[in-house]
Parts: structure tokens; C-alpha cells; sequence
């Protein structure tokens, strides 16, 4: 009976251990974000479909410490949890003086990702439509035609040199966009 007890704790000490979420997974940068973010030309979700280049971004960033270009897709599970935690983490992203933007990637209905987002309660940042693959083809996180492995973030500074991209938002999660 004892072994048996001791076997359970042993198991659930372990089990616990293996559960614990990993810190963020930083990732090489692609050559061609070396020293800054390419141009590029995209659009806002909202009413009217705004232009959004790497001019508005620049102005964005001017403002900030760091800006946080989120990717995500409606369909990716992880993201929808990362998006959330960024939501909650609000006061400290200001805080920090840390701007995010969220990126659609792939997906056109507009409606669609304005619900996701509003659901996940980040109709605060800036949200922008990817249909084209603009900015991961462009930015060279991937090759033309391929898909992107989602969530992906890249935090750039006032003068939009990429510091990072992140792979995986782990157990630090928003926190690694100020330290």
C-alpha cells in the first residue's frame, strides 16, 4: 500500500513538472528583418479598411518603447489564449509603454476576425488584415506559398529594428514583450 502511495506521488510530482508551461520560445530573426522591417502595405479591420504601411507603423513606434506585431488566425487555438492573456495584461503593456498590433493572417472575412477579436477582448489594439501574406512572405518568415507556423510575434523598437520574433508564447507571456 505504501509503495502504491509513494508510486502516486512520485507520478503526480512528475506529471505536475512535465505540465509546467516553457517560456517563450525566442527565434532566430530571418536575414531580411536584420536591421529593420521591410516596407510593406496592408489594411486595419475597421470600417473603412485604412491603409496600414511600415509609415504607420513607424509613427506607432515613435510613440512607444516597443511595438508587438501579434499573427494570428481565428482558427489557432494558441492564439486566441495568447490574444486573451494580451487583453488582460492591458494596463501593464501601457505600463511598459508597449503597443501591439494584431495581424490576420490569410483569412478575408473582416467580420469574422472583428467578432474573434472583440470576443477576446482586444478591440483595444490596432488590428490589421493579412490576406495576402504580405508581411510573412515579405518579411521573410517564410518562403512564397508556404504557411506560417501561428502564434508569431516579432517586437521591434522606436526605430522599427526587429529585437526578437517569438515561436511560442509560453509561460511569460506578455512579459517578455518589455523585458
Amino acid at each position: 500500500m505504501n509503495r502504491i502511495l509513494l508510486g502516486a506521488l512520485i507520478c503526480f510530482a512528475l506529471c505536475g513538472a512535465a505540465t509546467a508551461a516553457p517560456p517563450s520560445l525566442k527565434m532566430d530573426l530571418p536575414q531580411t528583418l536584420s536591421d529593420s522591417l521591410p516596407w510593406f502595405a496592408i489594411r486595419e479591420v475597421k470600417e473603412n479598411n485604412p491603409p496600414f504601411t511600415r509609415g504607420h507603423l513607424a509613427q506607432m513606434a515613435a510613440k512607444s518603447d516597443r511595438v508587438a506585431m501579434v499573427y494570428f488566425a481565428t482558427w489557432c487555438i494558441p492564439c486566441r489564449v495568447g490574444v486573451k492573456k494580451l487583453a488582460e495584461n492591458g494596463a501593464e503593456l501601457k505600463k511598459h509603454n508597449v503597443q501591439v498590433v494584431l495581424v490576420n493572417i490569410g483569412e478575408r472575412d473582416e467580420e469574422m476576425i472583428r467578432k474573434w477579436v472583440e470576443k477576446a477582448g482586444a478591440s483595444d489594439f490596432t488590428v490589421v488584415g493579412d490576406p495576402f501574406k504580405r508581411t510573412t512572405e515579405g518579411f521573410g518568415l517564410v518562403n512564397e506559398g508556404q504557411e506560417i507556423s501561428l502564434p508569431r510575434t516579432i517586437v521591434v523598437d522606436k526605430n522599427l529594428k526587429p529585437l526578437f520574433m517569438l515561436g511560442q508564447e509560453g509561460s511569460d507571456w506578455p512579459e517578455v514583450l518589455w523585458k
